[in-house]
Order: C-alpha cells, then sequence, then structure tokens
C-alpha cells in the first residue's frame, strides 16, 4: 500500500543569487529535512529522475523554464513578480517568494509526499512488469506441454467439426478425438468446473490416459473407471470433470456413449429431427469414489444419415446483448437449421450473432460428428494364435458383488484370447447388460420404470448403491466356454433373485424409453440368446471371427 513518509534529504538546486542563500536559509530554519543537499543550477537536467525531492532556486527562471521535464515533482521557487504566462510551462510545483512559512512548510512537505509516491508506484509497476514477464514466460511454457499433449488430437477427422472457444486464455473444456485400433473413432467431450488455468490442468492426465486406452481398444466403460480414478484422487473437492464420450463403430451403424453430467448429446437426421437425446445418467467424473462409480454404458444403432451433436453447458448458456440465456431449444433450432457438417460455419456464425458484442462467460465448445463409416484403415489381421479351448465358472457371492468390477475382471481372464481385441467393447456391453439386469432386477430388486423423472436416474442409482450396500444372501454365477476352431465365446449368467418379467422388458423394448434396451441389445449383439427358468437364467454366443457372427 502507497503511504507518504517524511523525506529525510532534499536537494536543492541554486545559482547563487542572494534571493537563493535567504530561501535556503529559511528552508533550513524550518528543518522540513534532515539533509540538505546544494548543487549548481547548472548541473540540474531536465530530463534526469531526481534521488530526492528537488527544489530550484533562481532570480531568473527563463532557462529551467525552456526543456520539459521528466520529473514533475520538482519545486520551483522564483521571486515575485514573474510572468503567469511563462509559469504555466512549468509542470511541477511552484512558489512565488515570499511565502508564509506554514504555506512554504506545507508545499515543500506537500512536493516531497508527491516524489515518494511517485517513486512507490514506479517499484510497483517495475515489479508488476517483470511480473507480468515471468507469467508470460510460465504460460508460454504451459502452452508448448498443452501443444504436445494435444498433438494427437484427430480434429482434422473429415467427418466431424468443432469449435473450441475458451473463455480466458487457457480452455477448461476439452474435446479429444482419436481412432480406435480397428477402426472405430473415440470423440470426448469435458467440461472441467470454472475456467482458466486451473481446470485446465486437469485436462492433461485426462487426454494422455485418453489417447493411451483408446490405442489399446479398450471399452469406453473401462476408459471413465480408470479417469474418475485418477481425477478423484487429482482433483480438490470443489473440482470435477463434466464428461461425454462416445465410441463409434468402424461402420458408423453403432454408437455406445456414457454421459456424466454433460447436457444431452443431440441424434438428428440430415432434415435437423432430433432422434435421440442422449441424456446424462451419471455423476461427473472425479466426484464419487471408485466404489460407488458406475461405468454403465448405452448402446443405440445409427443410420449413414445421423448427426451426433456434443455440447458444453458454455453453448445453451450463451448470453446475448440483452442478458438472455441462448437454451437448448434455440439451440435445437439451430441445429435444425444448419444440420449439415457443410452448415456447420453457418451455424457458428449464427451463435457468434446471437452473441453480438456480449464477451464469454464460461468456455464454449461444440462438435457435430456424421455418423459415416470411418475410413479409417481395415485392422491389420491378427497372427494366427492357437488357443486351447477351456471353460470356467465363477459363483459370486453377496461380498464378491459389493467389492469387485465383475464385468472387467471377467474382460482380463479373456484378454489373451486371439482377436479378441477388437471386440472387446461389444463383450463389455453384452456382460455388462446381462450381469447388471441380474444384479440390479433380480437381486435388488430395483424397478427401471422410476427413470423416468427427471431425477429419477440418479435416484435409481442412489438406491442401488444402498441397497447393494445392505444386501445379505444371493449370488451370481457366470459361465465362460471358448471354442478355438469356432473362435467362439459361450456366456451364461444365472443368479438368486426374482425372476424378470421378460413380456414387460421386451414391451419397454418397442418404444423409446432411457431404459429397458438390454433385451434388444443383447438380441441384436450377440448369437443365440436364450432365457431361461423365467429369467433367471440367459445364455448367449458371440463370435470373435466377425464372418460367422451376427455382430458387427
Amino acid at each position: 500500500m502507497l503511504q507518504p513518509s517524511k523525506q529525510a534529504v532534499i536537494d536543492i538546486f541554486h545559482d547563487d543569487s542572494s534571493f537563493a542563500a535567504q530561501v535556503i536559509a529559511e528552508v533550513r530554519r524550518l528543518r522540513l529535512a534532515r539533509k540538505i543537499r546544494q548543487r549548481k543550477l547548472a548541473t540540474w537536467s531536465a530530463a534526469d529522475h531526481p534521488p530526492h525531492p528537488t527544489l530550484l532556486v533562481t532570480v531568473d527562471a527563463t532557462g529551467v523554464l525552456t526543456p520539459a521535464l521528466a520529473c514533475a515533482e520538482q519545486l520551483l521557487i522564483v521571486p515575485e513578480p514573474l510572468s503567469i504566462r511563462e509559469l504555466s510551462r512549468w509542470p511541477g510545483e511552484v512558489i512565488e517568494w515570499p511565502l508564509h512559512p506554514t504555506h512554504l512548510s506545507r508545499r515543500i512537505q506537500r512536493v516531497c509526499n508527491a516524489f515518494n509516491t511517485a517513486g512507490q508506484l514506479r517499484a510497483v509497476r517495475e515489479s508488476l512488469f517483470w511480473h507480468n514477464r515471468r507469467v508470460d514466460r510460465e504460460y508460454e511454457l504451459i502452452e508448448h506441454i498443452f501443444r504436445n499433449a494435444l498433438s494427437r488430437n484427430y480434429l482434422d477427422y473429415p467427418h466431424i467439426r468443432t469449435l473450441l472457444a475458451p473463455a480466458a486464455k487457457f480452455n477448461g473444456d476439452l474435446c479429444l478425438v482419436t481412432p480406435g485400433p480397428q477402426g472405430g473413432l473415440y470423440v470426448m467431450m469435458a467440461d472441467f468446473t470454472g475456467h482458466g488455468l486451473a481446470p485446465a490442468t486437469g485436462a492433461l492426465p485426462l487426454s494422455q490416459a485418453f489417447f493411451a486406452m483408446a490405442d489399446r481398444g479398450v471399452s469406453i466403460a473401462e476408459m471413465v473407471t480408470e479417469f474418475n480414478y485418477r481425477l478423484h484422487r487429482l482433483l480438490p473437492n470443489d473440482m470435477f470433470c463434466a464428461c461425454f464420450i462416445l465410441e463409434l463403430s468402424a461402420s458408423g451403424e453403432r454408437l455406445s456413449y456414457w454421459n456424466g453430467g454433460m447436457p444431452p448429446a443431440l441424434v438428428y437426421d440430415a432434415e435437423g429431427t432430433i432422434r435421440h437425446r442422449l441424456k446424462a445418467q451419471h455423476m461427473a467424473l472425479g466426484v464419487l469414489s471408485p466404489d460407488d462409480f458406475d461405468a454403465q454404458l448405452v448402446t443405440i444403432r445409427t443410420e449413414r444419415s445421423d448427426f451426433v451433436a456434443l455440447y458444453t453447458d458454455g453453448v445453451i448458456e450463451l448470453l446475448s446483448q440483452q442478458h438472455e440465456f441462448l437454451g437448448a431449444e434455440t439451440f435445437e433450432r439451430y441445429l435444425a437449421d444448419y444440420p449439415s457438417l457443410s452448415d456447420f460455419d453457418r451455424l457458428v456464425a449464427k451463435l457468434e450473432s446471437f452473441r453480438g458484442n456480449q464477451p464469454l462467460h464460461d468456455d464454449l465448445s461444440l462438435a457435430v460428428l456424421q455418423c459415416l463409416p470411418t475410413e479409417l484403415g481395415a485392422p491389420d489381421e491378427e497372427a494366427e494364435v492357437h488357443a486351447l479351448p477351456f471353460s470356467f465358472e465363477s459363483r459370486l457371492t453377496v461380498e464378491d458383488l459389493q467389492q469387485l468390477d465383475v464385468v472387467s475382471a471377467v474382460l482380463s481372464v479373456l484378454r489373451r484370447l486371439p482377436k479378441l481385441r477388437s471386440h472387446r467393447t461389444t463383450i463389455y456391453l453384452l456382460l455388462a447388460e446381462a450381469f447388471n439386469n441380474a444384479l440390479e432386477h433380480g437381486l435388488l430388486g430395483l424397478d427401471s420404470r422410476m427413470k423416468n423423472d427427471p431425477e429419477g436416474f440418479a435416484y435409481y442409482y442412489q438406491l442401488r448403491a444402498e441397497r447393494l450396500a445392505a444386501l445379505r444372501e444371493g449370488w451370481i454365477a457366470i459361465r465362460v466356454e471358448y471354442h478355438p476352431h469356432e473362435h467362439y465365446l459361450k456366456f451364461n449368467l444365472a443368479h438368486s433373485g426374482e425372476p424378470y418379467d421378460l413380456t414387460e422388458l421386451e414391451q419397454d423394448n418397442q418404444i423409446q424409453r432411457t431404459y429397458g434396451r438390454g433385451v434388444t441389445l443383447l438380441q441384436q449383439l450377440a448369437d443365440n440368446v436364450q432365457w431361461h427358468a423365467n429369467g433367471q437364467s440367459v445364455e448367449f454366443g458371440y463370435y470373435l471371427n466377425n464372418g460367422n457372427s451376427t455382430a458387427r
């Protein structure tokens, strides 16, 4: 904080006149400074920044009024009378002598205070200058790291268009695109709490994990489980990451997704008609502990004429000049007006027109993906590896169900099978649907119809966690067989809980709901699906050789 202080030293430049001697004697008598240093007026320079408050005492001020001052905190003392027109050229303080001692003391003290304040301001400016240079250098380093970290981001993929507009220098949103090893495409849209450098730092570990896991072709359920584990350990309690991640099959006909706390992605046709709203069914990443986290996926069928719009809340919360939010309905209307990738620039221009000169208050990210065959190249044929025929069965007790990620554990057992990698996501989906049906509906007695309520998803999974923690008896048995000559996997899942109402489940599949699609998914992706014991047991197969399988 700037504060005035009493000056210890005053410099007096004078012309050796009797007038100057009189003034100096009066200043000494008033004891306005601990030390007074006298200098010749000829040594004074208007371009210098004096080290101390300065008094210029002269009978003839013509010489000192000619140059421009570099430092205005100087006091000129001249005898009366002197031309007012001449004195107006002096930017500092002026005293026309003689002056009452009290007024003289106040004027000199005012100059001293102004000098001290100016010196402190110069010190603050220099400190800010060096601080800004250091911050700029640190920002350059961070930008370099971010560029390297995101250098693999495949935003040039021909069937996607993106808009990334940060509200600050660094973006708290993240849009990542990368091909999978078997020709599919992974797309992730993430939104960290806040905007600027702090949330952007979370993008580094998330992006590196995303690219590394995509290279291995893991399912997005395994991805989000790992992401949540990392962010739950890394982020502070008041920070989280809303995330939408999808995997588009190589054919472009199947889309699997996980939505944690993001606005609903929109699947629409070439005319802009909304076919699906892919709503959030899970909490954001980093909120729940690994034990409470749910990685359940949803899979839908897509057509070649379909598009998927992913966006952060910065889009629908965009403010106009009249301080009105854009809103979801208006955004959907814009998509209907500009549905195709070739219209993307006009869609962006429409958003900019709505915003006008209003500054961005949140990071804004938008991506539109067309569900065409990815054409990312056919996967290399795996070397012929011979595996032994085998089977294994596991009977999971209540303690196992409460502590284990069962589906991932089964996949880890199968990971060495030849040709498994390209089907990992599909097998995960099939196992997850069958296992979750057995657990949630069979053992825990949950009713999917509660998901119809706007807050139903959150309540459903809260109730799932509570009932699982309170479960005292029951079991789920999983049997897996592998037939190497046909590259065929056969699964059987049975449970000790209540039978399913298969008729109701099949009816649910005939209408558009946010639940009850497990039966359809099994029938579409698996081979020879059979239910036994009124739904207490399900059996299905899967060919790892696509040529013999109904799964594509």
